[in-house]
């Protein structure tokens, strides 16, 4: 019989998802989300592409930071939240000075893995969320910005990644010039259109597979060219294997 203690937990959101379960050391990576790391118990060690290390019970980095983790002495949480996103926003609004990487204490650290427990849903997770890191408003998902445009593509985007073909294609769907559409669109998500549609497709193929779907049949349906190009991807953005979550099925716990 597998332990709780062994169990990962994945509590997923359109726009932000958390992992509750094991440490591993990963390599240099970067990705679109904003990432919130904590450890159950001991501290945490972080290294920045820079070459800087952060160490303490919690770290936060921001979306499109190079960095590495050690592998820990617990458990841990990671929660990775999508910066375009309103409920992102709002959570902002209540914490000070987050522009870059840095590493705190949490004494309420502990009250997050009351979500270990089996029978807990999305919106008592949120609520816990909200409560510990003070944010408001998670439910919210709509982008939060007001240009009908960019919030039309990236509908498109979200609910379709696989169905991307190219900016032009894009642009013209939302009738703006290619260039015009590239500007706006990295200035309201923050990276260039293929990058942002690499993160949802990587993405939505996580969403597949841990849904049953083998890593060939996701990778092909969220529009990968194969299995071998999707791991590239969740390297690159994750800094592991995707095999890391699906190498052992009954260990995942999947709260809807």
């Amino acid at each position: 019989m597998i332990s709780v203690d062994t169990r990962i937990h994945i509590y997923a959101w359109p726009e932000r998802f958390l992992y509750l379960g094991p440490s591993t050391k990963t390599s240099l990576h970067r990705n679109h989300a904003a990432t919130w790391l904590i450890a159950r118990e001991g501290k945490l060690r972080v290294t920045l592409g820079s070459g800087e290390a952060l160490e303490n019970q919690a770290i936060y980095l921001p979306s499109e930071t190079e960095y590495a983790t050690d592998l820990a002495s617990s458990c841990i949480a990671a929660l990775y939240w999508e910066p375009e996103s309103t409920s992102f926003h709002r959570a902002l609004e209540h914490i000070e000075n987050v522009p870059r990487a840095f590493a705190c204490n949490r004494s309420d650290r502990g009250d997050l893995f009351k979500l270990y427990e089996f029978e807990t849903t999305r919106d008592e997770a949120d609520e816990l969320l909200a409560r510990v890191f003070g944010f408001a408003h998670l439910q919210a998902t709509q982008p939060a910005y007001v240009d009908v445009r960019i919030n039309s593509a990236l509908a498109f985007l979200r609910d379709t990644p696989q169905n991307y073909d190219s900016i032009e294609a894009l642009s013209a769907r939302v009738h703006l010039s290619p260039s015009r559409f590239a500007h706006l669109f990295k200035k309201v998500v923050g990276v260039p259109v293929r990058r942002y549609v690499l993160w949802l497709k990587m993405r939505r193929a996580l969403d597949l597979a841990i849904a049953g779907d083998s890593l060939t049949t996701a990778a092909l349906s969220a529009g990968f060219a194969d299995s071998a190009h999707l791991s590239r991807s969740v390297r690159a953005m994750m800094g592991i294997a995707p095999e890391f979550l699906f190498r052992q099925r009954e260990r995942l716990v999947i709260h809807h």
